[in-house]
């Protein structure tokens, strides 16, 4: 008798975030994962948006959150001049303009368009990437980067604990969102593996009080602990040996859906594929009846489909192949 063993030790894992679908909308913030994550809600056709962009520390995404739940807007105080580009110090770097008033406009529309979700009900989805914080010595303040400015002006250190548990515990005091925590399995190895796990080790004990004292309605989803301790090979990282690989992160996310979709939204999501799958494909003999025929077909399945999937516009799609069948 022969017995199937899985080589490997699944991490355990349960959300209060259940029997999810397409008509729910989910507001994601924090580091280069959440980035990741938002492209696959995006490719499954839910209702999202990734506001401020790559945000690592927590201190940072609170301070945003702030602002967001007091609908207290962005102003010049917040922005920087760099050699007459102007950069938030609230938000990455693929916010800039050379016009204050411009970059102000666009990302206070964003804030707007955040706390509106946010006021929907939206589902959070919230990754902390690191608890070292750079501090503005002359603003005194937190950035949430440092748009590549001599490190004479910051100083440096780990957030403690309780900093990460105070700041967010006065957030989800007034919040009524459903709230996944998770910590990005991203390495940052730049000052080593052991000061790593240190930063990490901040924010695991900080979401592990928060989902504590909130256990109604905030959630922890080990990501972290699938790529580092599920996976545990190098062949899941991308070629920097840092982030993960697609393989990875499809990996985490088809563990994500399984626990946090409903049965009828993963079957949705099933046809969702075979649709991106027939628009990835390209004709072997070029543009001919066949292929015509093909892309009429596929369509014809998007325009069956959208009324299942009301928060993403199928437009783009639907303009490409429009272009190439008239």
């Amino acid at each position: 008798m022969s017995f199937t063993q899985n080589f490997r030790t699944e991490v355990n894992h349960t959300l209060k975030l259940k029997n999810i679908n397409h008509s729910h909308q989910f507001l994601l913030i924090g580091s280069c994962f959440t980035t990741e994550m938002s492209l696959f809600f995006k490719k499954y056709c839910f209702g999202y948006l990734n506001p401020y962009g790559t945000i690592y520390n927590p201190i940072s995404l609170a301070n945003n959150f702030e602002k967001l739940i007091s609908k207290n807007y962005f102003n010049k105080r917040n922005l920087v001049n760099n050699n007459g580009v102007f950069l938030s110090w609230n938000h990455s770097g693929k916010y800039y303009s050379n016009s204050s008033n411009l970059l102000l406009k666009k990302i206070n529309k964003e804030h707007e368009d955040a706390f509106k979700m946010l006021k929907n009900n939206s589902n959070l989805f919230i990754t902390f990437g690191t608890s070292k914080l750079y501090i503005h010595k002359e603003i005194n303040s937190v950035v949430a980067n440092c748009h590549k400015h001599m490190n004479t002006i910051f100083s440096t250190r780990r957030a403690t604990v309780d900093e990460v548990v105070e700041s967010w515990r006065s957030i989800l005091k007034k919040i009524d969102n459903p709230v996944i925590f998770t910590v990005s399995p991203v390495r940052h190895v730049r000052e080593g593996l052991v000061e790593n796990n240190l930063n990490k080790s901040v924010l695991l004990l900080a979401i592990d009080q928060l989902c504590k004292e909130f256990p109604e309605n905030v959630s922890y989803f080990p990501s972290y602990e699938i790529l580092i301790d599920e996976l545990r090979d190098y062949r899941f990282y991308s070629n920097d040996w840092v982030h993960p690989s697609k393989e990875a992160k499809e990996f985490i996310w088809n563990k994500l859906s399984d626990i946090m979709f409903s049965d009828k939204t993963k079957k949705l999501n099933i046809e969702i594929h075979k649709i991106r799958t027939s628009l990835a494909h390209q004709p072997k003999f070029g543009i001919n009846n066949e292929y015509l025929s093909f892309l009429k077909k596929t369509l014809q399945k998007i325009k069956e489909i959208k009324s299942n999937t009301l928060n993403y516009s199928w437009k783009d799609e639907e303009n490409a192949i429009n272009e190439i069948i008239n």
